[in-house]
């Protein structure tokens, strides 16, 4: 790269260069020119104006102004502004590569840095005649001229910043100090800074600039802190005895009492000093802490922080413009020389470049920010050709901007600032649109990110003047631009900038992954949507972990939403035809009804993973994006692609989910999993089925209330579906175990019969919970937002009757489980319960063998199946036992079987109940237990025992009697220690036996049972005639032993007859009846008044055993005696 190619700024000379002989006549010319102006004698005006006339003509105006710009030292009065500025404009639109050299080889020889030696000086001549392309003999006509100019006009500026730890020189221990400063050669000529009171450690930051007239490498610079001291009377010092610090200060104190009071002087103390030559000060300038010190005492005085720099008198126009051509050439120099790459070079130029850089800016007298807006246009305009490290211009800005934001737009420094933008933010925006061309790992792009987000921010932060386009047409073709006139911003670019370099990458993924579209099958299209959304999501990824941070932070723009929302649109394009063709391929599934006939072949089956797959991702990447954006998203809405599938996989997943629990059923062992549960691998097995279809339903989070019901009530149909087909099935598989086995005599109650109960009931009670966690209330809830409440409580109602309907369904099958058991069991119960009641021997060993296959069965149902289902089994074999004790009872009745027999038959089943109560649990079959217990307590009694039973019944009959029609029996009772004292007293509304509607009656007591009482005989009371309300009043004492005293269900029965007219038999009336414990209740002497009745023959239970008994000939005459007196 040569100097020819910089811009059109040095033009003029650019295309003589190519010719040396050319190149040479041109210098000489310039050469003799400038010679010209610079040694001609100046002619002093005549005229009595002190102001240069802008009339004068150019040979006199340049006989006035150096070539820099600059007033001649040889001239004296005053110069118009105009007249400089105009002059400048000439100089720097005359500017040649001579000129620019000249200048340089004339501030090399007059270097005012410390950096000044001849050895130095001459490396520099050389290097800057080689950065130049100067030739020999033009380099030396050049050198003659820049030795024949004036010396600058040097100038030290000196900042005072603070200084630390101060000695003290007040009686408070503090010091009043400031700063005095002058050049050693001129000590009359001092610069005084401010005083800062009461304070050892001042702060100044003030400024002074010293001109220097003689050598400035000979130069010493006095810096001097002094104490200022007030003037102040006797009595203002005595005052100050309050802030006295110490005996020192006390001491200092009453000194300088004593010297006002004689003398009244007020001196200033010195401090301190510093002596600093210039000769040790670099053309950048330097900060440094200097130690104070005063005559050779090695006592500490503080030290002083000062800033100090040299600079040349040069008129600021010229300066800046040869700054930005030398900035160009020493560049182009360093980028050829050095053969750096693009985005390399970031500001640090040779040793040599740089000192003539900083030597030029130090003579030019430019700032900071001339400086800097000077490299921001030489940098810029060498960033189109070549580009430069991004950092460069950050660090530039950052001195710019503040200046430039307080200009006006008007001026040329903004002029100049905003070119540079114009050339720059090309580059910026490059960055932006070809972030994915690098890996994140290098960390050079985020390097670049960040410096190029930075530049951006600092440039949006400033209003760009209306005259400039900062975005021509021609440059930015790729900025989204609407109709409106609109002037584009750098935010909006940012944008643009990304979703364009996001658009280009779109293309090429989206062209680069999929196959030709004719030959694609449904599943290869599906794989391309996958493929197509890792990879955004990759990219968005990346966005979020490594860019994210550094947008939001530096330009507070949420980089990943813009990606995804320029993705949103184009993937809901692309994604959604292919799925719903694809969906629209689907062929419906046969699915087996509820009889479960035949399960179709999985192998035939479209498994539709990888279009679930698709439904995943998709769901996955809007999540995403709701987590990034607040704006509304186009795949938001891509459920609505997928109806036809879901119903599709709802069809595969109840086909898969019947196969896999028959497989489960047919390999399961029937055996418990582990020691803590009672059901075994097929119950765990399906279960882990559900558990997926439920798995399923979550990743499917189908967000429209109206479909999400109708999945999830063909979702909870297709569990019970299940449900009842694992009953179905199981209940089959323990069936054909009992059937393999039924060649055995007695049933054998195994372990696979509990554990297949088990595992139904275990499906049954887990399955409501189950379908809890599919969230149905949460639907029904929204499904009565989204319509009317009436409908969800429709819909709930529903999905709760096919749960209840699939309980009912396994309890029944369970149940029928268990009914088969109790119906197995039945046989040889039957037979060992009729061997043991018809064998009396007590060695019988029928019982033994009875209770031993109880036991056995009992055990392992205890301790195989659960509460639940063992209390279940016992009430069905307790329910089938019932059943077989009623048949031996009748049967055994219809053989005239001896009281014996149903007494044996009693005992056994007592003592079955006893067995039958293991730990907490029995049958809760009372009323059957009841009844069959006391059917045979009634058929083991005896004869009389059962007469006796009889009247106890009637008793409680009679007991129950408000009225009567026969009329009713007064006496009065009292057991004694001897017997029982009765008193029979009267009767009322007895019923007229007699034609003349009276009675003639008498009262008959005996007492049952007559097993008991049969040395007892019958007593009875007179007659009392033609009266329905006769006075019988008569006593009688009855003995009777401690024993029948004790018997509480004797009883008295009283017969009240009517006496025949001639005596030859007498006619029943009615009969009442009292116990012993009644009378014993009664208190003595109290009036006993009993309703009369006549015995019913109904369907008793002690009657029917006596009719059981026909060749008993007292059960014989007692019936027949009972149908006469019933029938009377």
């Amino acid at each position: 790269m040569s100097y020819l190619s910089l811009p059109r700024v040095l033009s003029k000379f650019g295309s003589q260069n190519h010719n040396p002989s050319n190149q040479k006549s041109k210098t000489n010319s310039l050469t003799r020119s400038s010679t010209r102006i610079g040694c001609d004698d100046i002619r002093l005006s005549r005229k009595a104006s002190s102001t240069q006339s802008l009339k004068e003509p150019i040979e006199r105006r340049m006989s006035i102004l150096n070539r820099n710009g600059s007033i001649s030292s040889r001239h004296f009065r005053g110069v118009h502004k105009h007249l400089l500025d105009s002059h400048a404009k000439a100089v720097c639109h005359s500017m040649t590569v001579t000129d620019l050299y000249e200048e340089i080889l004339f501030e090399i020889f007059n270097n005012i840095g410390c950096e000044n030696n001849e050895e130095c000086t001459n490396g520099l001549i050389e290097f800057v005649q080689d950065a130049f392309k100067i030739p020999n003999a033009t380099h030396v006509e050049i050198c003659e001229a820049a030795r024949l100019k004036e010396p600058p006009n040097v100038r030290l500026n000196v900042e005072i910043i603070k200084a630390e730890n101060l000695m003290s020189k007040d009686s408070n221990g503090l010091s009043d100090p400031f700063v005095t400063l002058y050049l050693e050669s001129n000590g009359s000529h001092r610069y005084n800074s401010s005083v800062k009171p009461a304070t050892l450690n001042p702060i100044w930051e003030e400024h002074f600039s010293l001109p220097i007239t003689d050598n400035a490498r000979d130069e010493v610079l006095i810096v001097e802190v002094w104490d200022f001291d007030a003037a102040e009377t006797v009595k203002e010092k005595v005052n100050k005895i309050l802030d006295v610090k110490g005996v020192k200060g006390l001491s200092k104190l009453m000194k300088e009492i004593a010297v006002t009071a004689s003398s009244g002087k007020h001196d200033n103390e010195l401090i301190g000093r510093a002596a600093i030559t210039l000769k040790s000060i670099p053309v950048s300038g330097l900060t440094v802490w200097y130690n104070l010190e005063k005559g050779s005492k090695g006592r500490s005085r503080g030290s002083l922080l000062v800033n100090l720099a040299l600079s040349a008198e040069k008129n600021k126009s010229v300066a800046v413009q040869e700054h930005k051509n030398l900035l160009k050439l020493l560049l182009m120099y360093e980028l050829e020389t050095s053969q750096v790459a693009n985005y390399w070079w970031s500001g640090k130029f040779s040793p040599n470049a740089e000192l003539i850089r900083s030597q030029h800016a130090a003579q030019s007298g430019l700032s900071p920010f001339e400086c800097a807006l000077s490299q921001w246009h030489a940098y810029s305009t060498i960033h189109e050709t070549h580009k430069l490290n991004f950092t460069l211009f950050n660090s530039i800005l950052d001195v710019v901007v503040p200046v430039i934001s307080y200009m006006q737009n008007d001026s040329e420094d903004v002029k100049t600032f905003w070119d540079g933008v114009r050339r720059l933010l090309p580059s910026c925006f490059a960055v932006l649109r070809k972030l994915r061309s690098k890996n994140t790992s290098d960390k050079n792009i985020v390097r670049a990110l960040n410096e190029v987000l930075d530049i951006l921010k600092k440039i949006k932060e400033l209003e760009v003047p209306e005259s400039v386009d900062i975005f021509p047409k021609s440059v930015y073709g790729w900025i989204h631009t609407n109709d409106t006139d609109e002037t584009c911003n750098i935010d909006t670019a940012i944008v643009d900038a990304i979703n364009t370099g996001t658009k280009e990458w779109l293309e090429h993924i989206v062209e680069g992954s999929r196959q030709s579209k004719n030959t694609e099958t449904d599943d290869e299209k599906l794989q391309y949507i996958i493929k197509l959304i890792q990879m955004v999501r990759a990219d968005l990824q990346r966005a979020m972990e490594y860019f994210d941070k550094i947008f939001y932070h530096k330009i507070q723009i949420n980089y990943s939403a813009i990606l995804y929302l320029f993705y949103d649109s184009k993937l809901a394009e692309i994604c959604k035809s292919i799925i719903i063709e694809v969906c629209n391929n689907i062929k419906r599934l046969d699915v087996p009804d509820d009889q479960f006939l035949y399960l179709p072949n999985l192998e035939n089956v479209n498994m539709g993973t990888t279009l679930f797959e698709v439904y995943l991702i998709l769901k996955r990447y809007v999540q995403l994006g709701e987590s990034l954006c607040s704006e509304s998203l186009e795949l938001s809405n891509f459920y609505p692609w997928f109806e036809r599938g879901v119903t599709h996989w709802l069809d595969i997943s109840i086909i898969k989910a019947l196969s896999r629990i028959q497989k489960a059923i047919d390999l399961d062992q029937l055996k418990a999993v582990d020691e803590t549960v009672k059901y075994s691998s097929s119950a765990v097995d399906t279960l882990s089925i559900f558990y997926q279809i439920k798995i399923f339903w979550q990743q499917l989070d189908w967000p429209e209330v109206e479909g999400s019901y109708i999945f999830v009530a063909k979702i909870v149909n297709d569990l019970c579906r299940c449900c009842v087909f694992y009953a179905q099935q199981m209940s089959r598989r323990v069936e054909n175990i009992f059937l393999a086995d039924d060649n055995n005599k007695n049933f054998t109650l195994s372990e696979e019969w509990c554990i297949a109960i088990n595992n139904m009931d275990y499906i049954r009670q887990t399955l409501p919970s189950f379908i809890k966690e599919l969230s149905i209330d949460d639907i029904i809830k929204k499904l009565g937002e989204y319509r009317t409440n009436l409908e969800a409580e429709r819909c709930a109602s529903t999905i709760k009757t096919v749960i209840e309907n699939a309980l009912d369904t396994e309890r029944n099958q369970i149940v029928e489980l268990i009914e088969i058991v109790a119906r197995k069991m039945a046989p040889p119960i039957k037979r060992y319960l009729a061997e043991g009641a018809e064998v009396l021997a007590k060695d019988s060993n029928s019982m033994d063998q009875l209770m031993m296959y109880l036991e056995a069965s009992l055990t392992t149902l205890y301790d195989t199946l659960n509460e639940i289902n063992f209390q279940r089994i016992l009430d069905g074999i307790w329910s089938e036992l019932s059943i077989i004790m009623y048949d031996l009872i009748q049967s055994n009745l219809d053989k005239r079987r001896p009281p014996a027999f149903f007494q044996n038959l009693n005992n056994t089943l007592q003592t079955m109940m006893d067995c039958f109560k293991m730990g907490n649990i029995q049958t809760s079959d009372v009323k059957i237990l009841s009844s069959i217990q006391s059917r045979l307590r009634l058929y083991s009694l005896e004869t009389a025992d059962l007469i006796h039973q009889y009247y106890l019944e009637r008793l409680e009959n009679q007991k129950s009697q408000e009225s009567s029609p026969y009329g009713q029996l007064t006496v009065t009772a009292q057991l004694t220690d001897s017997g029982l004292l009765l008193t029979i007293l009267n009767a009322r509304n007895l019923l007229p036996m007699d034609s003349n509607g009276s009675v003639d009656s008498f009262v008959k007591a005996s007492f049952m049972p007559t097993s008991r009482f049969n040395d007892l005989s019958t007593v009875k009371t007179n007659v009392h005639n033609k009266s329905c309300f006769p006075l019988y009043d008569q006593e009688f004492r009855i003995n009777l032993s401690e024993q029948q005293r004790s018997e509480k269900n004797s009883l008295i029965v009283f017969s009240i007859k009517d006496k025949d007219l001639f005596g030859m038999s007498s006619q029943y009336i009615a009969e009442s009846y009292i116990s012993f414990g009644d009378l014993e209740a009664t208190p003595p002497g109290e009036q006993i008044m009993m309703n009369l009745s006549r015995p019913e023959y109904t369907d008793s239970d002690s009657l029917r055993a006596l009719e059981y008994r026909l060749g008993d000939k007292q059960a014989k005459d007692f019936l027949k005696k009972l149908k006469n007196r019933s029938f009377s």
